[in-house]
């Protein structure tokens, strides 16, 4: 939820009804505002209600009262003034009280949809009705408008599908409401406005009207011009500032100041002041003050909304505050915004309706890219379980052998046993406590099954819990004495007659059949002297039979009523019950997907455990993941995962991510890893962990060691494929006869990034590479000789001037093989990958070389390619260094064997490199290499076959342009993995994309068609800016921009940022043309151009004679 094209709220406040209730909410709007939900500057308040029955309009007074009374504070005031509203944008939301079907209420529903990748926020979350209203309002409705104060209910789904254009200019002043176009049935239960046609000036406010008050409202439906629709009361109201100064003066009014605290402390008796048909009615041009004032107006309002209004002294109390409100808001303009790309559905009191909302929900619209509904959400699903395509679950957790029905919906449960569920049916707020009583329980269609949470007992609080089950056609409010009353779907006497159940069991024996309703029915036992009572009991008046037992059991228990349950909840033990078990399901979810190895985002649920205060729990349940698992595979990502919640703990105030990772507090968690013992290891770095917890720059120097642990088990994870190295004894070469091997350069044409470990073990992957000659040269090669000396002469760069020679005469001179940045590093690796030399012997090396070999090697290494290239060099020259020394100590080995010892080398050297540098350059031609996902890691190639056309032309069409850039890849390789580890899903299409273009790219060269293969060039390197967005360097764009209309396709080698781009021109021998054209653009004054070659014979071993 973005900030481009949204209000910028000043204060969002919120009623609620106690102040236990408000401190939960505030918690709420605070942990949304923390997750970028809200506005990081807005003030939020939540304000309770000062007494039980003060109405949506005295809430609205009250909670103006406060907001003013803040922001007057915040300027410096010491008293309240309006002065405060006329450059604020303040909204006000009604969170309504009882609704049967959701224990914190119509506002706190929960609804099947989450955030969507595309919102960016980047924090998982339930979505509740008053998230998608804020952001409703935010979004669509209130961009643009003026300061003034905005006051919604919560009691209704609004949807509006794109956001609306408003003349701001006629609202500057005045009142503007909002009316949703309904049909005339389904507005006849509802308030309405009649309008001054074209000018939309509101004349008056109806309620529950007729026909003849139908046909006074109806206008033009927006939707069929030859229709007629009528202007519903949408809930959603905007007072301009000046209008809200005339409202926030009423709290010094006596008689209206009782609908505000300042009322309450001041012992004022409280009175009922409606929004709609109170203060707004005032305002219709229509509306005389005789009418207004004497309640006719709102007379059919108040039978259903204020029935306690009697004859007496609440009456005039009534129409003293009509006559005030009359006086002080008489002549304020009100006009109306028609929504006419919306719909509005109240949340009414029907089972049938609720269900319908959550299973096909009124909300759910194309247009709203912010949100993604969905069948699952924040789910865990055990594989023993299955649930229809059209149920929902939502913040549950279903294990053992559950089966949900169709268009059933499970919310906030924790469900485990063998449970069947049948169609149309709620189960919600059911722990896994009172799962167990379910356990082997079938649970008939259309049944709502729910559990509350209450506070009892007055002044002297007792928490407990209570069920409730009824029937989704069960009409709550029906009279028991009408044919239509029903209990779980059937009429009353079938109820009764099964169970045993007496109706005065249910009501009192003075209340007649007209007033005895579901609703008041004392069914739902809470408390037993002598036994437990619970969800059993619920069952059995679900669908059991007669049970004397039972029957004594329920009668003799304390029980209420829907009613009753619903005036006792305990709205903050409900939303905190709500937290626990989004925790819980995050964790299980956790386990699954790292033990499954699945390609699912766990960084939003890390970061709302930082924000929500679950991390710790969250940490400890990553160590058991990794410290239990067999794979070393899935223990990296656990510390990858681990990782990310540290950055997230440490928030945007740790410093960066990327830094050094050699603490030596952490060396021996380290060292642990590397023997193998992961679990030991995984143990010792929690356990140093916590003396990292304490600021915020000590978790993210914690983070960057944990990512140094996670490399050290991918590398262990990678060199699983040593098994797939095969070599047999030979003889070895002469003494003094040197083993030349010499290879070509490599391109990758498609698929890079997916060879990489730990991409390529759990996604798997594909690339095709081409092995070229630079300039009619095979710039990269290896030699070396058997000497008599008993030591290692390693020479690098011997083909240049300032060549360094490295003389090795102990074992512990090649200790630091491991070191990257050590001379000779990748020689003295090879010599141990290549089991020339064993460091783990007890002999001396001398002594080794002397037993296997009779004397030592001189090594010798060079490549004319410049560092950085991304041609992919070092693991060239790897290959090309481990199949001189196999052929002069004696080895025979085959072309797979080789790749994968390169591999294995490259952990050695813990840089972390992939297979596809040296399948491209150690093989001939074109060839595509590929490996499936799991471990250990086996990589296979297949050559491209092309005709001897497709070569010519190649040669004479591709060029390499040296940008002169130094490539930094190991820095970009530290980002890809990070993102890739928290399988940010635009990552994980994009790699399943490279895979796709790879193999699109081999049909295109095997058909001889170079504009396709051009094609995949392109989207290769626009998928390569996705996987590393700092890969391309303004020049490099620039020369792209210049060549593009002369060019196939193009990008920079291997992983971007520098290095050698390569062009594939639509003109053959093209090299002119290309430096003519790059000589015109900026910063290309480094720049070299060279022809390519294709190679046809790739690794070539030659032993002197």
């Amino acid at each position: 939820m973005g900030d481009a094209g949204a209000t910028k709220w000043t204060a969002i406040a919120l009623t609620c009804q106690d102040i236990q209730t408000a401190q939960a909410v505030q918690k709420e709007l605070e942990y949304r505002q923390r997750k970028g939900q809200i506005d990081k500057d807005a003030l939020l308040l939540t304000v309770e209600d000062p007494q039980a029955r003060t109405g949506s309009g005295g809430a609205t007074l009250n909670a103006l009262l406060v907001v003013a009374e803040y922001l007057s504070q915040r300027k410096g005031h010491t008293v309240v003034t309006s002065d405060v509203l006329f450059d604020a944008r303040i909204l006000i939301l009604h969170v309504s009280r009882e609704f049967p079907y959701d224990s914190c209420g119509r506002a706190w529903t929960t609804l099947p949809v989450q955030p969507a990748e595309s919102a960016a926020v980047g924090y998982d979350s339930l979505i509740t009705n008053l998230d998608c209203l804020l952001h409703t309002i935010t979004y669509k409705i209130s961009i643009g408008s003026p300061a003034g104060v905005w006051v919604c209910s919560t009691d209704m789904l609004l949807c509006v599908s794109t956001p609306m254009e408003i003349d701001w200019q006629e609202h500057q002043s005045g009142v503007c409401v909002f009316a949703v176009p309904a049909a005339e049935d389904y507005a006849k239960n509802h308030g309405m406005y009649r309008l001054q046609k074209e000018s939309n000036v509101v004349q008056d406010l109806m309620y529950h009207g007729g026909a003849t008050a139908m046909k006074m409202c109806s206008i033009p439906d927006p939707q069929d011009p030859l229709a007629k629709a009528v202007p519903l009361v949408s809930g959603l109201v905007f007072f301009s500032a000046r209008a809200a100064e005339r409202l926030l003066s009423l709290h010094v009014v006596p008689v209206l100041d009782a609908c505000t605290y300042v009322g309450l402390d001041s012992g004022v008796k409280p009175i009922h002041l409606s929004l709609f048909f109170d203060i707004l009615l005032c305002m219709g041009n229509d509306v005389t003050m005789e009418t207004f004032v004497s309640g006719e107006l709102s007379r059919d309002y108040d039978k259903i909304n204020r029935k306690w209004l009697i004859e007496g002294s609440e009456v005039m109390a009534m129409k003293s505050a009509r006559s005030l409100l009359w006086k002080h808001l008489r002549g304020i303009g009100m006009k109306a915004v028609i929504m006419k790309d919306s719909s509005y559905s109240y949340m009414t009191t029907s089972g049938a309706d609720h269900m319908k909302n959550l299973i096909k929900c009124p909300l759910e619209v194309k247009t709203d890219e912010h949100l993604l509904w969905s069948q699952f959400n924040h789910a865990y699903v055990e594989d023993g379980c299955s649930v229809e395509d059209t149920s929902i679950v939502i913040n549950s957790a279903l294990e053992g052998a559950i089966q949900v029905g169709p268009k059933a919906v499970i919310s906030h449960c924790h469900l485990k046993g063998a449970i069947q569920i049948g169609k149309d049916s709620l189960i919600s707020n059911i722990d896994i406590d009172a799962s167990q009583d379910l356990d082997q329980h079938k649970l008939s269609s259309g049944i709502l099954l729910q559990g509350f949470q209450l506070q009892l007992g007055g002044s002297t609080k007792h928490l407990c819990k209570a069920y409730t089950v009824m029937g989704k056609f069960d009409s709550l409010q029906t009279a028991y004495v009408k044919g239509t009353s029903t209990f779980c779907n059937s009429p009353w006497v079938v109820f009764l007659t099964r169970t045993g159940i007496d109706k005065e069991d249910l009501w009192p024996v003075h209340q007649t059949d007209y007033d005895r309703t579901l609703f008041n029915a004392k069914l739902f036992p809470i408390w037993n002297a002598s036994e437990t009572v619970g969800i059993k009991e619920i069952l059995w008046l679900e669908g059991g039979e007669q049970d004397e037992v039972m029957l004594q059991r329920w009668r003799s228990s304390w029980r209420l009523s829907l009613q009753e349950i619903l005036s006792c909840i305990d709205v903050p033990g409900e939303l905190s019950y709500r937290r626990a078990l989004f925790s819980k399901v995050g964790l299980c979810k956790v386990e699954n997907v790292l033990q499954n190895n699945k390609n699912i985002s766990l960084l939003p649920f890390f970061k709302t455990a930082a924000v929500e205060g679950y991390a710790q729990q969250t940490l400890s349940k990553l160590d058991q993941v990794a410290m239990t698992t067999n794979s070393p595979g899935v223990a990296a990502r656990c510390l990858a995962c681990i990782a990310d919640v540290l950055g997230a703990m440490a928030g945007d105030k740790g410093g960066l991510r990327s830094g050094p990772a050699a603490n030596q507090a952490f060396q021996d968690a380290f060292q642990l890893l590397r023997n193998g013992q992961i679990s030991s290891g995984i143990e010792a770095l929690a356990k140093e962990r916590n003396n990292w917890l304490d600021r915020p720059e000590l978790l993210m120097r914690a983070a960057r060691h944990y990512e140094g642990a996670e490399q050290i088990l991918i590398c262990q994870a990678v060199m699983l494929s040593k098994q797939f190295v095969t070599v047999t004894p030979s003889e070895p070469t002469p003494m003094d006869k040197w083993v030349t091997g010499t290879c070509p350069a490599r391109i990758d044409i498609s698929g890079g990034w997916t060879d990489t470990p730990s991409i390529t073990y759990e996604r798997g992957g594909a690339v095709i590479d081409a092995a070229i000659q630079v300039d009619g040269k095979r710039p990269i090669g290896a030699k070396v000789k058997r000497i008599s000396e008993l030591q290692l002469i390693l020479v690098l760069d011997s083909d240049q001037t300032h060549s360094v020679q490295v003389t090795c005469n102990e074992l512990s001179d090649l200790a630091d093989y491991c070191n990257p940045k050590a001379p000779g590093a990748l020689l003295k690796a090879a010599f141990c990958c290549a089991e020339v030399i064993n460091l783990s012997s007890n002999q001396t090396l001398q002594e080794q070389l002397q037993e296997k070999y009779g004397g030592g090697f001189e090594l010798h290494t060079w490549s004319n390619l410049p560092h950085g290239s991304g041609l992919g060099t070092s693991s060239i020259l790897a290959g090309a260094v481990l199949a001189v020394l196999w052929k002069a100590s004696g080895k025979c080995y085959d072309h797979q064997s080789l790749i994968h010892a390169v591999l294995h080398l490259e952990q050695m050297l813990t840089t972390g490199g992939g297979w596809q540098d040296q399948v491209g350059g150690l093989t001939d031609k074109i060839n595509i290499g590929h490996c499936k996902a799991g471990l250990p890691l086996k990589v296979d190639m297949d050559p491209v076959e092309i005709s001897e056309d497709t070569v010519k032309k190649f040669n004479e069409h591709l060029l390499l342009v040296y940008t002169g850039k130094t490539r930094l890849a190991r820095n970009l390789l530290q980002d890809v993995l990070r993102n890739w580890h928290a399988k940010a899903p635009y990552i994980v299409e994009n790699c399943n994309q490279l895979v796709e273009n790879a193999w699109r790219c081999v049909d295109a060269f095997k058909a001889g068609d170079f504009e396709k293969v051009g094609a995949c060039m392109d989207t290769y390197w626009r998928q390569k800016k996705v996987m590393a967005p700092g890969c391309e360097p303004l020049v490099v764009q620039r020369m792209m921009s210049a060549l593009g209309p002369h060019a196939y396709g193009q990008a920079l080698a291997g992983a971007g940022g520098g290095g050698f781009m390569y062009v594939l021109t639509k003109e053959p021998n093209a090299m002119e043309t290309v430096k003519e054209i790059l000589a015109g653009v900026e910063g290309t004054e480094d720049i070299t151009i060279h022809t390519v070659t294709l190679d046809e014979e790739g690794l070539r071993v030659e032993v002197e004679e």
